[in-house]
């Protein structure tokens, strides 16, 4: 399955949840005016960053252990190489973008060490009021945690005001609410709201379903038969 886009349309925020969400293997492709950006995710996370002249040159290996070789790194380098790299991929704000999901192929003994949902955290703390207003415009709005929220908020590392944030978020209270309680400001909140809600740290509320029941079938057909009695 292929993901492709402009940066302007979808930012790093949404391709990453989406990616982790799915757990995804494979290459995204970040192109804009000065480079070609090659990010290797495994079980959606990030294991390595790699710039290359032509983008053609990113699928003539399909065994990650080609790339290390051609990048002339070991594994003990991944982390270094990637956090040196990192800050380069996500100064990009212009460009395209394509997932080619399945293409390469990782041994066992590589593994990600960067989780997505700090990376995820980080750049909400950026994000611009009209970034935000897209998923966060409703006040009113109520969210809940996920069901495997503490072990993704720890992988988020959380600061101390979005753990507090964190802590109010119960399945009653509503955006406005939890902003007078945390003493926050609106953008701030929003910020934080976005990365939660894209990190799978929280969800909007589901609403209940009303059920009618053996005793409302009951005693609406007792009224029925009252009305015809008095007929």
């Amino acid at each position: 399955m292929a993901i492709t886009g402009t940066l302007e349309v979808f930012n790093f925020i949404d391709i990453f949840q989406i990616l982790k969400k799915d757990k995804k293997n494979g290459i995204l492709v970040v192109e804009d005016n000065k480079k070609n950006l090659a990010v290797y995710f495994k079980d959606g996370d990030i294991v390595y960053i790699r710039d290359v002249p032509k983008v053609f040159y990113i699928y003539l290996d399909v065994d990650f252990s080609q790339v290390m070789k051609k990048e002339n790194i070991k594994k003990e380098d991944l982390y270094r190489m990637l956090v040196a790299r990192l800050p380069i991929l996500l100064a990009i704000k212009k460009g395209k973008f394509s997932f080619t999901s399945g293409f390469i192929k990782y041994s066992d003994d590589i593994k990600p060490l960067v989780p997505v949902e700090k990376i995820i955290m980080y750049l909400s703390r950026q994000l611009t009021e009209n970034e935000v207003e897209r998923k966060i415009s409703d006040m009113k709005l109520v969210f809940e945690k996920t069901e495997n929220w503490e072990s993704i908020a720890k992988n988020a590392h959380l600061t101390n005001i979005e753990k507090k944030i964190l802590a109010l978020i119960d399945g009653e209270r509503s955006v406005e609410k939890i902003m007078e309680e945390a003493k926050v400001n609106k953008l701030t909140l929003q910020r934080v709201l976005y990365g939660f809600l894209a990190a799978g740290i929280i969800q909007r509320k589901k609403k209940v379903k009303r059920k009618i029941g053996f005793d409302l079938t009951k005693n609406l057909l007792s009224k029925i038969i009252a009305r015809i009695k008095g007929l």
